[in-house]
């Protein structure tokens, strides 16, 4: 079976030059600088960048983005129209099937008061200020990123009917286009029906081909979350088209969604309404204990627009005549855990009130009236922002696709029974999958910054007790009807939400001995991610340009001719263009290198003032020998004319640039390193979640380890076993402490060069007469040694690098342990305590 184009891009021949490529400035600095870019939407960028510019590949000018909702699709359609514009496209059409999804769109991509704008303020190509300009036609020859924007539907009737100032066929001959087909699913009918037959659903399908078609330089990249690659006919059709995939499976399981939970019971309706306000109140309640800017939002769901409406008003109802005595009732008839530890932590009677001003009329949207479509769209786009003040929804599908929503973190459904279209033999109805589609919707997660992790990513799944985890799941509320439970898992689990199986949480408790007050107040010791102090930073630093040449390959002219076969016959080739070292200021001389710099953009003093605080001007920067005066080139020809040194100077700065940016980093780690209390590092005990083959094994007999049980990888585990085997014994003769604690993401050290966050899975804690040691110890699987050197290096630097205020205390990092090097291991421990 042939390959897909992502797979064949991800081999061990292609994928090295993918990831050598460079994410272009022009593109990151041209987007909005309030938006993170993650590892996988760089590798999307440099997919694009090397199959559109490679010419060892045969390419395809129809190309299909495989992603997730909620993974930035859309900034990765930005990204790519500044990287068109560059490449000579001026005019993009933007079509997608809902109008709403339309709106939403122009609306980041053109207002820029929209806290969901996607460009910077300014937008600037090769020195130009470049415009964005929605258009209803091409006819205008500007020089603009000019976008249209459509439904498919709105196309096709406009391509066949005459109307004025609308798009036509004649708009797409002689012009360059690109077509963006956001949800691209849907003009798939006729390859999914497997026809060639031109009925009503399949004109979309042929309506865009015609246009793509129309020129031999068109574009057409489509963007969906849901390619149905089952269908043999889709299959074949997107085989050389899916240049990147990247779906809700890998997004949920790399962690940049909320964790799903099916909150299921016997209650009846307004008693499912009460559990999920109850539990917004609550999330509200932690995210303010914390101080983070929060305002939990709740979806409503009915089957029809008829009891949509109804829902509403029983709602309002509920909501304005609770009183102390209704919430009191209703904690007595639900004894449900979630809601009984909410109930611990909050007065009734505050409980009631607050519920009454969060969810009043005025705070509640329906989708159901289209008559104020346009401003409820803006509403419901704009969740987030702080001058919103919805904290409810009323809703039967229009919000399934097309939404954007980070602060939903409860959907109820107000209906009963298992959904039609499902059967016994385990298909899904398309009512159940548009259910799952919506709480896919939810799933998009809230960032949040804690403790230096990362805020785009969930950062509890192994501490699932600690109270900031209700900041990172949503529930789904349901009657607890079995065969519908079990139709929607498994269409959740088919979209890729949530597992196959339940993993149930594992305990991790402190031993008793170790819960004294004296144990407990020992102490720890952690590093901080700091920004990174640039103060006494000289440019040498960045590169080592100064201690080897830049060689520069000038065509000379000279050239010789010598006989094939005869081995002694010299050249004379070497002897005319012979290799010269000069200084690069002396040799291409100020003004030519005034020009490079202009020319690569990146070394204006902006940039230079960030990593060189002292520098005092551009002509310091030229001219002094702290800076580009220090740096001498090899050079195979001395007369090159005033463009030769142009492009040489150009290809010099391109290098340094290069070399700047791989040891530019906005943090660090501090070198010293602050003492903590053991017991407000490590709790007495810890929920954890864990996926996969989890080894465990009693521990109690082990008197230096610090927890009743141990559960790990089976390099954790070989790790264990090596200190009980083959260390414990000698770690009891000579030391009068020994003890080993696992470490399950309590305790992070930051890498001094970048700050980089190492949560190691071991601290060995040691004392004897003279010093206490703190070791950190990491086993390490052979399928990440290479991935993971960077903290094997980080780990050995510690011990040469720490500074603490207690002299008589060590910090020590050992290298990697790994079955295969155990005895390298061993060695390297024993010398250095």
């Amino acid at each position: 079976m042939s390959e897909f184009l992502y797979e064949k891009l991800e081999n061990e021949f292609v994928k090295p030059q993918i990831d050598a490529k460079e994410f272009y400035n022009f593109v990151k600095e041209n987007l909005n600088p309030k938006f993170e870019f993650r590892e996988y939407q760089i590798e999307a960028f440099k997919r694009f960048f090397y199959y559109y510019e490679s010419v060892n590949v045969k390419k395809q000018n129809h190309i299909c983005f495989n992603m997730a909702t909620g993974s930035g699709k859309t900034l990765i359609m930005a990204g790519l129209i500044l990287y068109l514009y560059k490449k000579g496209y001026k005019n993009f059409l933007f079509f997608v099937n809902r109008s709403q999804i339309v709106e939403k769109t122009k609306e980041n991509f053109i207002n820029q008061s929209s806290n969901k704008y996607l460009f910077n303020d300014k937008i600037i190509i090769d020195n130009k200020l470049v415009k964005i300009s929605p258009v209803s036609n091409f006819e205008n020859e500007s020089d603009d990123i000019n976008i249209c924007f459509t439904t498919i539907q709105g196309l096709f009737s406009d391509l066949n009917t005459q109307k004025e100032n609308s798009l036509t066929f004649e708009d797409f001959k002689d012009k360059k286009i690109v077509l963006i087909a956001d949800e691209a699913h849907h003009i798939n009918a006729k390859t999914k029906k497997g026809q060639l037959a031109f009925d009503f659903n399949p004109t979309w399908e042929n309506t865009v081909d015609k246009i793509f078609k129309s020129n031999s330089q068109n574009l057409l990249l489509e963007f969906s979350a849901t390619i149905e690659l089952d269908n043999l006919s889709i299959n074949e059709k997107y085989k050389d088209k899916i240049l990147f995939k990247y779906d809700l499976k890998e997004f949920v399981k790399n962690k940049f969604s909320k964790d799903i939970y099916l909150f299921r019971s016997d209650a009846d309706k307004k008693d499912r309404m009460l559990q999920a306000v109850i539990v917004s109140i609550f999330r509200q309640k932690i995210a303010l204990k914390y101080k983070i800017n929060l305002k939990p939002v709740v979806l409503f769901k009915s089957k029809n627009i008829k009891e949509s409406e109804e829902n509403m008003k029983i709602f309002i109802d509920l909501i304005e005549n609770l009183n102390t005595s209704k919430i009191s009732e209703f904690k007595k008839n639900n004894k449900i855990e979630v809601l009984q530890d909410i109930f611990k932590n909050i007065n009734l009677t505050d409980l009631a009130e607050i519920l009454k001003v969060e969810f009043n009329h005025k705070k509640i949207i329906s989708t159901n009236n289209d008559k104020d479509l346009e401003n409820n769209q803006k509403i419901l786009n704009s969740l987030e922002d702080d001058n919103n003040p919805i904290r409810a929804i009323f809703t039967v599908d229009k919000l399934n696709e097309g939404w954007d929503v980070l602060n939903l973190f409860d959907i109820v459904r107000l209906y009963e029974g298992q959904n039609s279209g499902g059967n016994n033999k385990g298909k899904v109805g398309k009512t159940t999958i548009s259910e799952a589609q919506l709480i896919g919707r939810g799933a998009r997660y809230f960032p949040f910054d804690f403790n230096e992790r990362d805020r785009f990513k969930r950062k509890f799944d192994e501490d699932v007790s600690n109270e900031l985890r209700n900041l990172e799941t949503l529930y789904y509320y349901s009657e607890n009807e079995s065969n519908y439970i079990s139709e929607l898992r498994k269409a959740l689990s088919e979209i890729g939400l949530i597992e196959k199986e339940e993993s149930n949480p594992l305990k991790l408790k402190l031993k008793d001995e170790f819960k004294t007050k004296e144990f407990l107040s020992k102490k720890v010791y952690k590093n901080k991610k700091v920004k990174k102090d640039y103060k006494q930073s000289k440019l040498s630093d960045f590169t080592d340009l100064s201690k080897s040449n830049f060689s520069y390959d000038a065509k000379s002219g000279f050239g010789s001719l010598q006989r094939a076969f005869d081995e002694n016959s010299k050249s004379s080739f070497e002897n005319q263009a012979k290799i010269k070292a000069v200084n690069f200021v002396e040799f291409c001389g100020e003004n030519v290198i005034k020009n490079a710099v202009l020319y690569n953009g990146y070394f204006c003093m902006k940039n230079l003032k960030r990593i060189l605080p002292n520098l005092k001007n551009m002509e310091e920067f030229i001219k002094n020998n702290e800076y580009l005066g220090q740096f001498n080139i090899n050079i195979s020809d001395k007369s090159l004319n005033p463009k030769e040194r142009l492009d040489l100077a150009i290809e010099f700065l391109n290098h340094l640039e290069k070399d700047i940016k791989g040891k530019t980093y906005e943090f660090q780690g501090s070198k010293k390193f602050y003492a903590c209390e053991f017991g407000n590092i490590f709790k007495l005990e810890k929920e954890i979640k864990r996926s996969g083959k989890i080894n465990q094994c009693n521990t109690l007999s082990e008197k230096w380890y610090v927890y009743k049980n141990f559960f790990g990888t089976s390099e954790e585990e070989e790790l264990f076993n090596l200190v009980k085997e083959r260390l414990a014994n000698y770690l009891n003769e000579k030391y009068s402490e020994f003890y080993l604690v696992r470490n399950e993401r309590d305790l992070a050290i930051y890498d001094f060069e970048n700050g980089a966050r190492f949560e190691p899975d071991f601290l060995l804690f040691l004392k004897d007469e003279n010093f206490s040691y703190q070791i950190f110890i990491e086993p390490k699987g052979d399928n990440l040694l290479k991935q993971d050197d960077w903290k094997n290096s980080f780990l050995l630097n510690i011990e040469s690098n720490f500074e603490i205020d207690d002299k008589n205390f060590k910090i020590i990092g050992v290298k990697f342990y790994n079955k295969a090097n155990e005895n390298d291991f061993i060695n390297d421990f024993k010398s250095k305590i």
